[in-house]
């Protein structure tokens, strides 16, 4: 193990994102799976290469025991707050592709699949060279649900949930979020039309929150990804832009984040006036102020296309009480 491969003890405020390193001429996703740590003024703290998957690392999450929570391909990687290590990958979580992650107040933990496809869609070669994994135990892509486990991290239910068509052919629940009440998820397939809810209390689905107009799915009206505010509130992100909705969907306000549709990321501050927002596209991370529009703080890690693969980011909030 290198000396600088882990991260330090994690400080209040301090900020993590999913950076892996793509070396791999025949996979355009693939390399060494790396987490950095910021301090919360944006200077590099820490490097963690991680274990566990061979392609992008992301879904950055802390549970409310403070643990760092991020996914690699059919891997679910913890790292603990206090040493900066890395844990042993657990057998718990069925092998699938999941890229988000969210906790209820009880310790109930529901994660999103990323993929949703039997095999990879026709004429995909042409816009990507990954190599897809598959799942060991049903030998697709993935299956797109939602999966709830307990608080011992043991499988509780599996929510098989509606779907959106969206332009790769391949995705299923790319972002999802817990509302503050904790009885249901809302999530989308990045470059979709619509933003959609599972009651995982009744184990129903729900009415979609957000349908965006339009019938052709490649026009660049859809939403990527999206999370909870404290309060109920929604932020999503457009493309260039970001939408904070109100409970029933509605436009509150717009937030410009510059060019191209690669803010696909997004994580909410300790102090909730405060979002974090990651554009894989163009490797730059931005603070937010949501009361004044204004970023007030920004990373740029140098990773932009083709080598984009910023595909995580969160704040450590300390843990909760």
């Amino acid at each position: 193990m290198a000396e600088d491969d882990k991260l330090q003890p994690f400080a209040p405020g301090d900020i993590f994102l999913g950076l892996t390193e793509l070396n791999d001429p025949t996979d355009d996703h693939a390399g060494p799976g790396r987490i950095l740590q910021y301090d919360k003024g944006m200077r590099l703290k820490g490097t963690l290469w991680t274990k566990g998957g061979r392609h992008l690392v992301g879904g950055l999450a802390f549970d409310r025991n403070g643990l760092l929570w991020a996914f690699n391909d059919h891997a679910v990687i913890h790292v603990d707050p206090q040493t900066g290590l890395q844990l042993p990958l657990s057998d718990k979580f069925l092998p699938r592709v999941c890229r988000s992650a969210s906790f209820a107040k009880d310790g109930t933990i529901y994660l999103g699949e990323h993929m949703l496809a039997r095999d990879p869609p026709p004429g995909i070669e042409r816009r990507t060279t990954i190599k897809f994994p598959r799942t060991p135990d049903t030998g697709v892509l993935g299956h797109g649900n939602i999966y709830q486990y307990d608080a011992d991290w043991k499988l509780r239910n599996v929510f098989d949930v509606a779907h959106c068509p969206e332009p790769t052919g391949f995705k299923g629940v790319t972002h999802s979020t817990l509302h503050p009440s904790d009885r249901f998820v809302t999530y989308m397939a990045e470059t979709s039309k619509k933003i959609m809810r599972f009651d995982v209390v009744n184990g129903r689905q729900m009415e979609d929150l957000v349908v965006y107009p339009g019938t052709e799915i490649t026009d660049g009206v859809w939403g990527i990804a999206l999370r909870y505010l404290p309060d109920g509130r929604l932020l999503v992100t457009r493309g260039k832009s970001m939408d904070l909705l109100d409970e029933e969907g509605c436009v509150l306000r717009e937030y410009p984040l510059g060019d191209g549709y690669g803010w696909a990321e997004i994580a909410v501050c300790s102090d909730p006036r405060f979002v974090l927002v990651a554009s894989i596209w163009t490797g730059i991370a931005v603070k937010l102020n949501l009361e004044s529009g204004e970023v007030v703080g920004s990373i740029e890690t140098g990773y932009t296309a083709p080598r984009r693969s910023l595909a995580g980011i969160a704040e450590f909030p300390g843990v909760f009480g």
